[in-house]
């Protein structure tokens, strides 16, 4: 099974979308990386891992950027986030 990781921010209502997309969806298994305290460097880091995207929350599989929580929530919708993450996805 690929690996999840999201980038999130504790007061962060985009972050809480985005947990309870993967909660709602079945998904337990992700690594959870909170920028709390220590944001102006996680966000530098967030820059260089998504070639621009500072904000939070940012979504990866096996270390593929994949988006923020609209994307998330679009590859959630369309079914494509479980095969995606069971290493089905084209």
């Amino acid at each position: 099974m690929a690996k999840l990781k999201i980038y999130t921010k504790s007061w962060c209502p985009y972050c809480v979308r985005a947990l309870s997309v993967l909660k709602s969806a079945g998904i337990t298994d992700y690594e959870d990386i909170s920028i709390d305290g220590r944001e102006a460097e996680m966000r530098q880091k967030l820059v260089e891992l998504t070639n621009g995207r500072g904000d939070v929350p940012q979504v990866f599989v096996d270390d593929q950027y994949i988006g923020d929580d609209d994307a998330l929530v679009a590859l959630a919708q369309s079914g494509k986030l479980q095969s995606l993450l069971s290493g089905e996805a084209e």
